[in-house]
């Protein structure tokens, strides 16, 4: 299954797919490549960190540290999740991106679950309350029976230290899985893997946004086709408004406005993209 040289490590082969726009990271890949990093990681034991870009990413990525510095780490996948960066890559001069490398979460996670179980592979789930979390953890286990699948909510005190955040850590390490995804909300999650990416060892460790409540069923999915024509915006606009106006209709503007501010509007790393 695995397409990848098996002698290559993971860096390696991030970094032959990863290019830039506006002076950040993407790495397009499909889903299967999505898995194929995953059984690289777990073949090679090193570390996969499988984190994502849209434009609401962009923006983290001018105002959030944590958020551009875990996305600078040798060892993470920024998979492209939303068709605007799609685009934004062919200004770049990346033609070569498609629209099939615009993998959203919600899509691949399922698959990617099944592919995990039919590896033997564990799985441990941070985030939303209690409630949803288990629903998205049976959600899971449904679509892939020979998954192993432990949750954990999201709200607890993730300082670096804290009881709270020790206790985790802890139940992470006698779980002991091999995939560990977090969906503690854009900015919060990346902070938190990058303070404990030391912690978490050789797995593989996947922010995945809100995509657990997509699981759950807390929230309602979309279709699909929707999106290459920037309707899921809309959709998510129109069902959750006070949750995406700001997103859609406010920080796009910003975004412009920070771009130029930063002098990254027409900034292109010719070494890394050519």
């Amino acid at each position: 299954m695995l397409s990848t040289n098996n002698q290559s490590n993971v860096t390696q082969w991030i970094a032959q797919r990863t290019k830039k726009i506006f002076g950040f990271r993407i790495t397009p890949t499909t889903q299967q490549d999505i898995i194929d990093a995953t059984v690289l990681s777990v073949k090679q034991r090193e570390q996969l960190i499988i984190v994502h870009q849209n434009l609401h990413g962009l923006y983290l990525a001018n105002t959030n540290e944590a958020y551009r510095q875990l996305h600078a780490l040798p060892q993470s996948l920024v998979h492209i999740d939303g068709y605007p960066i799609v685009y934004l890559a062919w200004l770049h001069g990346l033609f070569y991106t498609r629209l099939k490398h615009r993998t959203a979460i919600h899509d691949w996670l399922p698959p990617y679950t099944q592919a995990a179980g039919e590896n033997g592979y564990r799985i441990y789930c941070i985030g939303s309350s209690d409630d949803v979390n288990q629903r998205a953890v049976r959600a899971l286990s449904d679509l892939a029976p020979n998954a192993v699948i432990k949750g954990h909510s999201g709200y607890f005190d993730a300082t670096i230290g804290s009881p709270d955040n020790q206790a985790l850590l802890d139940d992470i390490t006698d779980f002991d899985p091999t995939i560990v995804i977090v969906g503690m909300g854009m900015g919060r999650q990346e902070q938190w893997i990058l303070d404990n990416e030391g912690a978490l060892g050789n797995r593989c460790i996947i922010a995945v946004g809100a995509c657990l409540e997509y699981m759950a069923g807390e929230m309602s999915m979309c279709p699909r086709w929707f999106g290459p024509f920037g309707l899921e915006m809309v959709w998510r606009l129109a069902s959750h408004p006070r949750r995406y106006a700001h997103r859609y209709l406010i920080e796009p503007w910003l975004l412009l406005g920070l771009l130029i501010k930063n002098g990254r509007l027409f900034y292109r790393d010719r070494k890394l993209n050519d």
